[in-house]
């Protein structure tokens, strides 16, 4: 015998209720969504959804943009993740309470175009990497272009850019380079394979040849702000605490 149709949409629906509210116990949110334009997407535990204004975003969870589609992420911390079309980016790590030194943020931004601004912890909490680039950041905002190559221009602050070998780890590449990234001051040696910003308007890229990767200056910036000529939201910085939203997530795996 077959169910009613309302029936099945019934089930289905508290099906959704019960996946997602597991969700959320399962996973802690880290952050909301302050932009979302056209086609952008979550994937969080093998689950996919679309991704609204107003959903809370979760650890380990992916995001995506299809084309001409954009996304800002704003994090606990006050963190901006500005996300741009056909990219896709990776929460990693979200560590905001507990002492100092535990701190950390953490995000693999895998391919696109995207606008990092720097939040409210200790600037050596944040970690970005792509397929080719480690970058740490002291008090920063970065417009970053990962393709086969990443480049990084540097819009404000400091910044290091380290290419990403196996077995060696931002940290030793950064005591190499000396201040303000690792050492001491005037530390800094001939080991140094890492390319330091610290002028506006300054480009880095980190690029893999013959089976090295390598970071060094280059004259070809990255445009992220063209991006915002048609909302200017998604450049500028906005605070968590002030951004009205609620952290709930109606969307995290069945969609609204």
């Amino acid at each position: 015998m077959e169910r009613p149709y309302f029936a099945i949409t019934a089930l289905f629906a508290a099906q959704c209720t019960a996946i997602a509210a597991g969700a959320a116990f399962a996973q802690e949110s880290i952050g909301s969504t302050a932009t979302a334009q056209n086609q952008v997407t979550r994937e969080l535990s093998g689950a996919a959804a679309p991704l609204v204004v107003g959903d809370a975003v979760y650890r380990n969870e992916v995001v995506r943009t299809g084309t001409e589609s954009l996304a800002k992420l704003v994090f606990l911390d006050s963190t901006n993740l500005a996300v741009g079309p056909t990219s896709r980016v990776v929460l990693d790590r979200f560590v905001y309470e507990g002492s100092p030194g535990a701190e950390k943020v953490a995000v693999g931004l895998a391919k696109g175009l995207f606008r990092f601004t720097t939040g409210t912890l200790d600037k050596k909490a944040y970690t970005i990497t792509t397929p080719t680039a480690a970058i740490g950041v002291r008090g920063t905002v970065l417009d970053i272009d990962v393709r086969a190559d990443t480049r990084v221009t540097l819009v404000e602050g400091r910044a290091l850019v380290c290419p990403r070998r196996k077995g060696v780890s931002f940290e030793q590449q950064a005591r190499n380079c000396g201040q303000p990234f690792g050492g001491a001051a005037g530390e800094r040696t001939g080991r140094c394979a890492c390319a330091r910003l610290d002028h506006p308007g300054q480009t880095a890229t980190a690029k893999k040849a013959g089976g090295t990767t390598s970071a060094s200056l280059t004259d070809n910036p990255v445009d992220f702000a063209s991006l915002c000529a048609g909302d200017a939201s998604l450049c500028s910085g906005v605070s968590y605490g002030f951004s009205g939203f609620g952290g709930g997530s109606g969307g995290v795996l069945c969609g609204r």
